[in-house]
């Protein structure tokens, strides 16, 4: 990367930046490419350079926050030693990064206010999609290891991905320890069930 890439890099992740802390203090409608502007100090027409219109600037804010959360989880994913120990540990990264994150109302707002726009939605399941892909894998590890039955590992990814994202409205209104709690529940069931071993037998005749 020469000098002028590694330039324009920085004044993009600098326009980034404060365009974060504008969308948490102001919340993302009342956030406007000039108040970006002033902030940074880089002329709307350079923002613009960067970045097509404000809502890939935000979707730019949230890409990066996803890949901040995935660096962690890759560190994190070490202490476990099982499939089934790392989709514990995954449901407990995602409360505890999500869990009064400031970003995380404001991407409430967004995609409720941009929920007719195409361009969002198209990055939204893209985002959803890497998600369900990263599980997809995890699950199909588990399944050839002999930990888990051998089943549709894509269909048990969109599960567990609708699972965890679901039960974030259910928490609003929890403290962390009882949101922990609730997914770590969330996460035996989706693995064991709660029919009887009777109940299972009997249906099967």
């Amino acid at each position: 990367m020469n000098k002028k890439q590694t330039k324009s890099m920085m004044t993009k992740q600098k326009i980034a930046e404060a365009a974060k802390h504008l969308f948490i203090q102001k919340g993302y409608a009342a956030t406007s490419i000039e108040n970006i502007s002033e902030a940074t100090g880089v002329s709307k027409g350079n923002i613009y350079y960067h970045f097509d219109n404000k809502e890939g600037l935000f979707i730019y804010v949230l890409d990066e926050w996803e890949k901040q959360w995935m660096e962690q989880w890759e560190e994190q994913k070490q202490q476990y030693f099982s499939v089934t120990e790392q989709l514990h540990g995954i449901a407990k990264h995602f409360v505890i990064n999500d869990y009064n994150h400031p970003l995380t109302d404001v991407a409430d707002e967004f995609f409720s206010h941009e929920k007719s726009n195409t361009f969002v939605q198209n990055q939204l399941y893209k985002t959803i999609n890497t998600r369900i892909s990263y599980s997809q894998q995890l699950l199909a590890e588990g399944m050839t290891s002999g930990e888990f039955k051998s089943d549709n590992a894509l269909l048990l990814a969109k599960i567990f991905d609708t699972l965890l994202y679901g039960l974030n409205n259910t928490c609003r209104d929890l403290d962390m320890k009882e949101t922990l709690d609730l997914y770590a529940k969330a996460i035996d069931t989706f693995l064991y069930g709660i029919a009887s071993t009777d109940s299972v037998h009997s249906d099967k005749h």
